[in-house]
């Protein structure tokens, strides 16, 4: 299944799904700019590559600003005179409470990072896929758009920003296959990550017992089925939401 000198552009990087996805591209020869907020680890995800700019090339960004998103897109184009792969892999989700107590301002934030990033990212990459026409877009969702997130209403901006990743990735699939490009989604469950360390190590007995595969994921899981959508291997299949839960929900 390889890359080799395919230019991956793979967003929210220094986490435990974006560092596993930039290894598994690396394994297969991609040429892997990794993009995150966190400068700080993106200096760590160097040091871990021996500093090798031929095949990591680290920028901070924050994806929920346009002009920063598009800067850097063009400047990568302008370097490497192609993107032929995006995964949009960037989230945010804060702590759990109930909706009713979820100001105004974290709705937007929410939304910002998990949603228009990932449409902002899309529309920049999108001119240089269709001049190539070709091009493999990966979208991170989550299992909660299925089951709704938690009981209570606790974390209702994160859930309705992941369902909305389902949407956006069915229209752009409609938008651009016409240019042999192909746009897809992953749904992850439980999985451990920087982002689940508060909550899951807590809770992943009862959740182990409620998925029909006896475990939460790894981050390596969610890593395979972005390996695969990005590859040729899945050259006809766009539109699609893959479910890496172990089972936790059906479509």
């Amino acid at each position: 299944m390889s890359l080799h000198e395919q230019v991956a552009f793979v967003t929210g990087a220094s986490g435990g799904i974006g560092s596993a996805i930039i290894e598994r591209f690396i394994l297969e020869g991609a040429i892997v700019i990794a993009a995150d907020i966190d400068a700080n680890r993106l200096k760590q995800l160097k040091i871990k590559y021996n500093n090798r700019n031929d095949i990591l090339t680290t920028v901070s960004l924050d994806v929920s600003n346009y002009e920063q998103v598009k800067s850097t897109i063009d400047k990568i184009i302008e370097r490497f005179k192609k993107i032929d792969i995006l995964i949009n892999n960037a989230g945010f989700s804060p702590k759990k409470k109930n909706w009713l107590d979820c100001d105004i301002e974290e709705w937007h934030n929410v939304l910002n990072v998990n949603l228009s990033g990932e449409f902002y990212c899309a529309r920049c990459v999108a001119p240089q896929m269709i001049k190539q026409r070709s091009g493999r877009i990966v979208n991170l969702s989550s299992s909660a758009w299925r089951h709704g997130g938690v009981d209570g209403g606790g974390g209702v901006p994160y859930t309705s920003s992941k369902a909305g990743v389902i949407g956006l990735t069915r229209s752009l699939a409609k938008a651009l296959g016409i240019y042999g490009i192909t746009v897809n989604a992953i749904a992850p469950g439980p999985t451990h990550s920087p982002m689940t360390e508060s909550w899951l190590p807590q809770q992943e007995d009862n959740l182990s017992n409620s998925i029909p595969l006896g475990r939460v994921g790894e981050p390596k899981d969610i890593a395979n089925a972005a390996l695969f959508l990005a590859s040729d291997q899945a050259s006809f299949i766009t539109g699609q939401c893959i479910d890496v839960n172990g089972g936790l929900t059906f479509s």
